[in-house]
């Protein structure tokens, strides 16, 4: 009989262990496809306080950057840049006080960006300001955008603000 008893309770566990179909503690087979993925259970290792054994999930502060320009009566474009600053505040400023800085007049901003690549492409006329992912794309984008209205387009400044990982 406690045989036959122990038989019983030992089929009824050994299912439960298969179910786990080889994933570690803390996970649960998942998905769907020819391969195990073994995902993790919700809640799993949290201890309480101390933060238990996950890794925290990483921190990015948004960095800018802005263009300005002199492009009026200095007798040529002047280009003020700046890059990777902590607020559009601050990357307007210093981009203003770079186009000063090279001789320029009557610097107006032209963008500003975060978290991204701009291109400045500069025609016969004016600049043109395109941002994008990199600093490839900004160029293709802003060398086509200067070629709708204007000639003699050519890539004048790139520059990337990607954002800064702090944590």
């Amino acid at each position: 009989m406690k045989l036959r008893y122990l038989c019983v309770l030992a089929v009824l566990f050994s299912g439960a262990v298969q179910a786990e179909q080889g994933c570690p503690d803390g996970l649960y087979p998942g998905g769907a496809g020819p391969g195990q993925i073994c995902i993790p259970m919700p809640g799993y290792g949290i201890s309480g306080s101390s933060g238990g054994t996950q890794a925290a999930e990483p921190k990015w502060a948004t960095r800018w950057g802005a263009i300005a320009t002199d492009d009026g009566s200095t007798g040529g474009g002047i280009l003020g840049q700046s890059e990777s600053l902590s607020s559009k505040r601050k990357a307007e400023k210093a981009a203003l006080s770079d186009c000063r800085a090279k001789g320029g007049n009557n610097c107006a901003l032209v963008q500003a960006y975060h978290d991204q690549c701009i291109a400045v492409a500069w025609g016969r006329s004016r600049p043109y300001t395109v941002s994008a992912e990199n600093s490839k794309a900004a160029s293709e984008f802003a060398i086509a955008k200067c070629g709708e209205s204007d000639a003699n387009c050519g890539i004048y400044y790139t520059g990337c603000s990607y954002p800064e990982r702090v944590q």
